[in-house]
């Protein structure tokens, strides 16, 4: 009996002893999936962070920002002086050879021989315009008989009188590049004479018909002459003139040797001797070199070099721009003042002589690339831009070299592959160069920012 009531007793307690180790298992059990599922979360939590972290870089990185930009160019800025010149010429007067009205047999600006017949002087007005038309058929005759083919010319002539055309042709643009402007207008006769044949050539066309025409009209002309007339002969060689402006005593090259600082200014009181204006039918200029002077102060007068030439615009000849080369300098010791003398042996067609007139003289050049003055930075002490390659910002040094407005002149940089010499295709990876994109504005940019 005792053996079945202590039966139950050890089931009992075997069975509260089964049941507490099953709850420590659990209790472990339980940890276990509370830690897999904290570390499971704090791992995940750390690579959100971690992605939110690598994309917020990112932006950072490669932030989509908009820049005001602009293109670096080549630019060249001229300084120009307005400046009073006073022009001085080699020149021989023609007298009066009677009284009456004079008609020119020779063009202003045309050389002539010594003996040559240059003016007649008519005693009836009349005589005068018939006379210059005589001239103008003169001329058209001389033209048309020279045009004129030689018997037995045939169309194979027309590539000979090409090549001569097109020989003309640059001979003319040489001549313009040298500035021998006379050479250009004798030889623009040559060209239409040579083309007057080229058509008669082409539409089997002779002068014969308008040569006798003009022929006819001249002796008609000539029939009606009635008055008195005078001819005057070149008392000189060199180039005919017809206008006299009674400077030609006073503004003489022995004037010019001698000139001083003091009595350039006094230039400018010089009246015109009335008495060789009437007593004179024209003058003869006997050299093509001619001279003007002008006064500037003495620092820019230092930044010209004697010898060497000039660009020098004449207001008064519509603003027609001539080489001309510094003869020789006259400093004043009293007065911030420097009078320069400059020559030149071009003598343009049409061109003004008036002795005092207006001139604009280049006293300097800046090229270089031209940026806005916004652009131009400061950095580490060093100046320079900051431009745009690719994606990224990069600063790029440079130089300075002149303002204007709101713009800055800078320097080109120098091909270290030809060091003595501006290459302005070169690009630089460190300076400033032609065809850079410059940022003009952002106060947030930084060398080596990237961008998109």
């Amino acid at each position: 009996m005792s053996d079945k009531q202590s039966l139950p007793a050890n089931s009992s307690q075997n069975a509260v002893a089964t049941r507490r180790i099953k709850t420590r298992e659990e209790k472990n059990a339980t940890y276990a999936k509370a830690a897999k599922r904290f570390f499971t979360q704090f791992g995940a939590a750390m690579i959100a962070v971690a992605i939110v972290a690598y994309v917020f870089l990112q932006l950072m990185l490669n932030v989509s920002i908009s820049l005001d930009r602009e293109t670096a160019t080549y630019a060249s800025i001229t300084d120009r002086a307005e400046l009073e010149a006073f022009l001085f010429r080699d020149e021989f007067i023609i007298p009066s050879g009677a009284q009456g009205t004079d008609c020119f047999l020779a063009e202003d600006g045309e050389k002539v021989r010594y003996g040559e017949d240059i003016v007649i002087t008519y005693s009836e007005p009349n005589d005068v315009s018939i006379r210059n038309r005589i001239d103008e058929i003169d001329k058209r005759i001389d033209i048309l008989e020279r045009s004129s083919l030689s018997i037995g010319a045939s169309t194979t002539d027309i590539a000979r009188i090409d090549e001569e055309i097109d020989e003309l042709v640059l001979s003319m643009i040489r001549q313009v590049d040298t500035d021998d402007l006379d050479k250009v207008l004798r030889e623009k006769e040559e060209l239409l004479i040579l083309m007057n044949r080229r058509q008669a050539l082409i539409e089997s066309e002779s002068y014969e018909s308008e040569l006798e025409t003009l022929k006819i009209e001249r002796e008609n002309l000539s029939l009606q002459l009635s008055g008195a007339s005078a001819i005057t002969q070149s008392p000189k060689s060199g180039y005919f003139y017809s206008t006299v402006d009674g400077y030609e005593n006073a503004f003489t090259l022995d004037r010019l040797e001698t000139l001083t600082g003091a009595e350039f200014e006094s230039l400018s009181e010089t009246e015109p001797d009335q008495s060789i204006i009437s007593s004179s039918s024209g003058k003869i200029v006997m050299s093509s070199t001619w001279y003007i002077a002008v006064a500037i102060d003495k620092r820019t007068a230092e930044t010209f070099r004697d010898g060497s030439s000039y660009p020098i615009t004449f207001q008064y000849s519509n603003n027609l721009e001539l080489n001309m080369k510094l003869d020789r300098r006259i400093t004043r010791t009293d007065k911030d003042m420097t009078v320069l003398v400059f020559s030149t042996k071009t003598m343009p067609e049409g061109f003004d002589y008036s002795r005092r007139q207006t001139v604009e003289l280049t006293t300097a050049t800046h090229e270089g690339i031209r940026v806005s003055n916004n652009a131009i930075r400061i950095k580490d002490g060093q100046t320079g831009v900051y431009t745009v390659v690719g994606s990224k910002i990069v600063f790029k040094k440079t130089t300075v070299l002149y303002n204007y407005g709101s713009y800055s002149i800078c320097a080109i940089p120098v091909n270290p592959a030809y060091p003595n010499r501006r290459d302005v295709a070169y690009s630089s990876k460190t300076e400033l160069s032609l065809h850079d994109s410059v940022v003009i504005d952002g106060d947030e940019i930084y060398d080596g920012m990237r961008i998109k």
